[in-house]
């Protein structure tokens, strides 16, 4: 977890930038929040490109006031442009966010730039090479807790498609019962499972009902409405390590069924990014949810709430939030 990890410096920031949003942006804006040292929502846009300076930045304030617990921001600028202009590239939008976020009490501590040869501190003639950001503490600590944001997320070649499908349980209480049970049983047991155990669960997972179960039995702490639930709204902090074992479990399973079956898993793990305050991981298993079967629902819902930059309740409040590294 990322609370093992402090930020001493930019090139740390920069570092975790990439992490947090599956891999280094490429025209960009990203506002990341921070409060109390800590911190907070990464937010990416699209270049402004010909947009106004003054509605770009009402707009991106306006998503980054969702975190509403923000006292500060951190604005990084990435463009395949030098930057060897005086002004830097979209001064104007980046002036005009400025002075958004300060008066929504959120005001930039630092701003940069970031191109394909070099990093700076927007504004200043420095260069700084990007094998900083390559070798800092950040990286490296991020890398051993097995981040990489280089990775593809999800590639069914690898996974293989000579699996035959499973068949899923019909449903009764007592099927939903031995599914919860075994559920538990999978997320506060170490190691991998079995080949049969896993398939078992991922059989499961193909019927909505008792997957909705499932994924509400992850979070240890709930007021037990599935609605409530499911819109991260919790009466507590989760289990965040319970979280971590979830995710690594779908994606075992995941690997135990073939193409058309994965859709349920990569639905739980995009859940839990999100409930962590990742959009943009969350965003991307989502979309493959969506492809591996063609309008899974819950996927396509809850990518409705992502494109709306709503951020989920626990992901909101410190005292339940996944804790990020302090800066």
């Amino acid at each position: 977890m990322t609370d093992k990890l402090t930020l001493t410096g930019p090139a740390d920031l920069l570092a975790y930038i990439p992490h947090m949003l599956g891999g280094t942006p490429t025209e960009s804006v990203v506002v990341q929040t921070a409060t109390s040292g800590n911190l907070g929502a990464t937010l990416r846009v699209d270049a402004p490109m010909g947009a106004d300076p003054t509605g770009f930045a009402q707009t991106v304030t306006t998503f980054a006031t969702q975190d509403e617990t923000a006292t500060a921001t951190y604005v990084i600028v990435y463009t395949g442009d030098t930057g060897q202009d005086e002004t830097f590239p979209y001064a104007a939008h980046i002036a005009a966010l400025g002075n958004e976020l300060a008066r929504a009490g959120m005001p930039v501590h630092h701003a940069f730039l970031v191109t394909g040869t070099y990093w700076a501190a927007y504004g200043s003639p420095e260069r700084n090479p990007l094998s900083q950001i390559i070798d800092s503490n950040a990286n490296a600590t991020l890398t051993y807790l097995g981040s990489n944001p280089a990775a593809d997320v999800y590639n069914p070649a690898q996974l293989g498609n000579r699996i035959e499908p499973v068949q899923a349980p019909a449903r009764t209480e007592e099927s939903l019962a031995t599914a919860r049970q075994a559920w538990n049983t999978m997320l506060d047991t170490p190691g991998t499972p079995e080949t049969a155990t896993g398939r078992a669960m991922a059989a499961w997972f193909q019927d909505p009902y008792i997957r909705d179960f499932l994924m509400a039995d992850t979070i240890t702490t709930n007021n037990g409405r599935m609605i409530d639930i499911m819109l991260g709204k919790f009466d507590g902090a989760p289990d965040w390590t319970r979280v971590d074992r979830a995710e690594a479990m779908a994606f075992e399973l995941m690997k135990l069924v073939p193409e058309g079956q994965r859709a349920p898993m990569l639905t739980l793990m995009g859940w839990l990014q999100w409930l962590k305050g990742s959009g943009t991981h969350a965003d991307r298993y989502l979309k493959l949810a969506a492809e591996d079967a063609p309008g899974y629902r819950l996927a396509v819902l809850l990518r409705e709430l992502i494109t709306n930059v709503y951020i989920a309740d626990v992901a909101k409040n410190p005292d339940t939030a996944y804790k990020r590294p302090r800066a």
